[in-house]
């Protein structure tokens, strides 16, 4: 088959994850933001400043001619649009809206959940303190709350709609992340990731652990394919639980390409989701070649400023200046980062590899131990846990 590029729509954060991991799997790739200076930039072969909402006639022919079209961005009007023209104009747009719509609002999702019987976290007044309140409709750790008493509560309760707000019990224990990728009756799922949360709830850092128990594996896999046939999905999900006294209970799903997990999962094994919805959707001929051997793996983000590093969730990531590729940074497998020779504040996503968890965290430390020497020496690392 005639081997084709895709079209990735904006250049943030899935962006990157979607044209990084193209770009790993020798697709040709055209990014198209209204933005002109996105994140992402770097990673594609070429760029159109554009805003869907007001395409042109040439815009359509590349949509028309890609072997397919990928929104990395969660603009409702932008979807809306790219959803029209895929359907008057015939190309091929990975994006469930149906799934869409059920798994960006938490309240929906739950409660379609509910009718399959997939364990979720008790929702207030059910269960104890504390709770976690969130947006429903927002992203996983935008305006994320703790409660931890009945006081608290009842000030949250006067100036939050139920009906807006998911207020569930703040359970203990580690998060982990899957994804899925198919359609009705073909899913696959991949490799599964820890994840770690900074202060303010968003993920600072992905784990691969080879060392998962094979039984949490395929409890998580079989919760997964019950999701995706629950949404009908026609795409890409993932799906995050936390084992909570060794039940899994789940925390969100969102059907769009994620971010952090994808390139996690490739450099753990060596499997290219990127490729994966390109053999899926445009060209089943291709072979999947996975490592040999899962590898232990790292993902995080850091901030330096000055004398200080922090790591951080990934919203540091979008404040960067268009990011690029460096392999051996700081002893680091390679690094996403916008640092440059003199600069007094810059941002990366550090990527560590290795066979054993005592080697990645040897790695990390001494890649650590570069970057305060890079900045003179006398820093402090700062990596602060969720606020009880």
């Amino acid at each position: 088959m005639e081997k084709r590029y895709v079209v990735i729509i904006g250049g943030k954060l899935q962006g990157v994850e979607a044209l990084y991991l193209a770009e790993k799997a020798g697709l040709e790739t055209i990014l198209v933001d209204k933005n002109p200076f996105p994140i992402g930039q770097k990673f594609c072969n070429r760029f159109i400043c554009q805003d869907v909402i007001d395409y042109t006639r040439d815009l359509l022919s590349l949509f028309q001619n890609a072997a397919f079209v990928l929104p990395a961005l969660e603009d409702q009007e932008t979807l809306r649009t790219l959803k029209s023209l895929s359907e008057v104009h015939g190309f091929t747009l990975i994006y469930d809206d149906d799934a869409y719509r059920i798994s960006s609002s938490k309240l929906h999702s739950d409660q379609a959940m509910a009718q399959y019987q997939v364990p979720v976290p008790l929702y207030y007044p059910k269960g104890t303190f504390p709770y976690v309140a969130k947006p429903s409709g927002g992203s996983c750790s935008q305006g994320v709350q703790r409660i931890n008493d009945a006081a608290s509560m009842a000030v949250f309760l006067k100036s939050h709609s139920r009906d807006q707000w998911v207020i569930q019990e703040f359970l203990e224990g580690p998060s982990y992340s899957i994804e899925i990728i198919g359609t009705p009756g073909h899913y696959d799922t991949y490799h599964i990731t820890e994840l770690f949360m900074d202060e303010e709830y968003d993920c600072k850092r992905v784990l691969s652990r080879p060392d998962l128990k094979k039984s949490l594996k395929n409890r998580f896999q079989t919760i997964a394919l019950q999701l995706g046939k629950m949404v009908q999905l026609k795409g890409i999900m993932d799906v995050e639980v936390i084992d909570h006294g060794g039940e899994l209970k789940v925390l969100e799903i969102d059907a769009r390409i994620p971010s952090q997990t994808p390139i996690t999962v490739y450099h753990a094994t060596g499997i290219n989701m990127m490729m994966e919805l390109y053999r899926k959707f445009y060209d089943p001929s291709i072979l999947v070649k996975p490592l040999a051997k899962e590898r232990y793996v790292s993902l995080e983000q850091v901030e330096v400023n000055g004398n200080n590093i922090k790591v951080s969730g990934e919203h540091i990531m979008t404040q960067s200046e268009p990011l690029s590729s460096q392999e051996g940074f700081c002893g680091a497998d390679e690094a996403l980062t916008d640092y440059e020779p003199g600069v007094h504040c810059w941002r990366a996503t550090l990527i560590h590899c290795a066979d054993s968890a005592a080697a990645l965290e040897k790695k990390r430390a001494q890649t650590f131990d570069a970057i305060c020497a890079l900045q003179g020496g006398n820093t402090n690392v700062i990596d602060l846990e969720p606020v009880s």
